[in-house]
């Protein structure tokens, strides 16, 4: 009896020790309730698998209220009151979702910021600001992740100066390669090229039944050529202008877009990235 009761008191003692280590790594904050908890554990493993692959912290925040500060800071501040970070400078990254103030950003730190630069935040935004748009919080942030999953393994293999410019969404297609831009004008050119010979030759073809005339008269109409004056007589011109009323709503109808990006300081920690309304 006392055996089944050590066993038991093990057993209530491992699952205490483990739950505290489980809320620790909470890394999917859906505190606006736009996600159920399937795609919540999705989001959850693509953070764990942040961590364990690029050794940054990623985390993703859902809100209806920014208490006053902007979308960015508040992400900034939750960061940091999250103890979120990986080393000795806090490598990682944020992504928020305001619904209060409908945008989105993408706040960085440390590393992260190398890995993920500013630039590449707002291209993933300018990418998946439709999806929010549209209502697809989900897909938005499961592209999010696909992206910035991209950028990371590009730095992992080259590093920060010999990353490749044609990463993930940023690859360039065949058409706005300079190679393939040039091939495009070649082929382009040809084609007009066989266009403009099978006109002539089938205009030459055409001309073969036809003879010149040599007297001048044969191309004179039967009856001659008559002459007609008109005259119109100007009165008065009268003009209306209409004012086109100014557009001054600035809040909430916008999508995609730079908003407020760039690096700036809290807590005494280094943050960047970007974002817009959607």
């Amino acid at each position: 009896m006392k055996k089944k009761g050590f066993v038991l008191l093990m057993m209530v003692f491992l699952l205490l020790s483990v739950l505290p280590a489980s809320a620790a790594e909470q890394r999917v904050f859906d505190n606006a309730d736009l996600l159920t908890a399937e795609k919540e554990q999705n989001l959850q493993q693509f953070c764990e698998d942040a961590k364990e692959e690029y050794d940054i912290d990623f985390a993703y925040l859902t809100t209806k209220d920014t208490e006053g500060l902007s979308t960015r800071e508040y992400g900034a501040q939750f960061y940091i009151e999250q103890n979120l970070g990986v080393g000795e400078d806090y490598s990682g990254a944020i992504f928020v979702l305001d619904m209060g103030e409908r945008e989105g950003q993408l706040v960085t730190c440390g590393e992260a910021m190398e890995m993920i630069t500013d630039a590449d935040a707002d291209a993933i935004w300018d990418e998946i600001s439709s999806y929010f748009s549209n209502g697809d919080y989900y897909g938005g942030m499961e592209q999010l992740w696909w992206d910035v999953d991209s950028l990371c393994a590009d730095y992992q293999t080259y590093g920060a100066e010999g990353r490749p410019k044609s990463d993930a969404f940023f690859s360039e297609s065949p058409v706005s390669s300079g190679g393939g831009i040039a091939m495009i004008i070649l082929l382009a050119a040809a084609f007009s090229a066989v266009i403009a010979g099978v006109s002539v030759m089938s205009m030459r073809k055409a001309c073969k039944n036809v003879h010149p005339f040599t007297d001048g008269r044969a191309y004179l109409k039967e009856n001659g050529c008559h002459l007609r004056t008109n005259q119109d007589t100007f009165a008065n011109t009268h003009t209306t202008m209409v004012p086109i009323p100014r557009d001054d709503d600035n809040n909430h109808h916008h999508t995609g877009g730079f908003s407020g990006g760039g690096s700036f300081s809290s807590g005494g920690r280094s943050f960047g990235g970007g974002g817009g309304k959607f």
